[in-house]
């Protein structure tokens, strides 16, 4: 097994521990701006450890020109609509649900590729789209008729599209722990002036489950980022190794927020097989 193949499965397993956690602090109320200033702030302590570690390892860099700098702006923007519809969609969706609807971008990455004419089309691409679009429709449920949800989706799968091209462009330019830390420290010192030390107080019990959760929220960007600086390509083969996880355990779990039915079955299967093709052509 090579070491890429591990790291895809250790980014996977990290990932769905990461979003059951996120499951739950959404779950016990904490909202959608502080859900996004706090992942930011935790994201900020992680990154600096991170970087210290590149700085002994050498593989710190650092381009002081202007344009890493813009594309950061596009970062912090697309990251700040992103992450507000991340919490939408996953207040209001299983966690395996969550991850196939969102595999839409996986799609919508390969069809770019395929305009930049950096993928190839032929059937077997064009067979590995209708798959996973089939799969995410079939899977389809009543929750989807919330123009609110429909809206949130759209904004995730665009922001994760934009901000994994944008990752791959970054790290040309910025080591991964520094573009993780300045890409977070700006936004968190952007939202500041919203908070103070009685309101962390006040929040201390949602404060605990964020930093619980960016441990391992951070190590999956770090790893992804990763990934995604090797290839896009191969950081998509995380999404369909975390849907085949969360469904596992959906299956095996007592406590399920929906019943699965033969059709979802169907629908994972047909997701999968899409994802993978997509990554295989």
């Amino acid at each position: 097994m090579s070491s890429i193949t591990i790291i895809m499965i250790i980014t996977s397993i990290v990932s769905v521990i990461a979003l059951y956690i996120d499951k739950h602090l959404l779950n016990i109320g904490i909202t959608r701006k502080d859900y996004f200033y706090y992942m930011c702030l935790s994201m900020i302590p992680f990154s600096l450890v991170t970087l210290v570690i590149e700085y002994l390892r050498g593989d710190i860099r650092f381009d002081f020109s202007i344009i890493p700098f813009i594309i950061l702006i596009f970062a912090m923007l697309f990251r700040y609509y992103k992450q507000f519809a991340y919490a939408g969609t996953v207040k209001s969706l299983t966690p395996y649900e969550n991850m196939a609807y969102t595999s839409l971008g996986i799609v919508l990455a390969f069809i770019i590729d395929i305009i930049l004419k950096n993928r190839d089309f032929n059937y077997f691409s064009f067979l590995a789209i209708i798959l996973t679009i089939i799969g995410v429709f079939l899977l389809s449920n009543n929750r989807l008729r919330s123009n609110g949800l429909k809206k949130d989706l759209v904004i995730r799968i665009v922001g994760n599209v934009i901000l994994g091209f944008i990752a791959n462009i970054m790290l040309r330019y910025w080591s991964n722990a520094m573009y993780i830390l300045l890409l977070n420290l700006f936004l968190t010192m952007f939202f500041s002036k919203d908070y103070t030390i009685k309101y962390h107080i006040k929040n201390k019990k949602i404060i605990k489950w964020v930093f619980i959760q960016q441990t391992f929220g951070f190590t999956y960007v770090y790893l992804f980022n990763y990934l995604s600086s090797i290839s896009i390509t191969t950081s998509n083969f995380v999404a369909p190794i975390v849907i085949m996880l969360l469904f596992l355990i959906a299956l095996i779990s007592k406590k399920n927020d929906k019943r699965i039915k033969f059709k979802d079955f169907i629908s994972m299967i047909l997701i999968c097989i899409g994802m993978f093709l997509i990554n295989l052509v």
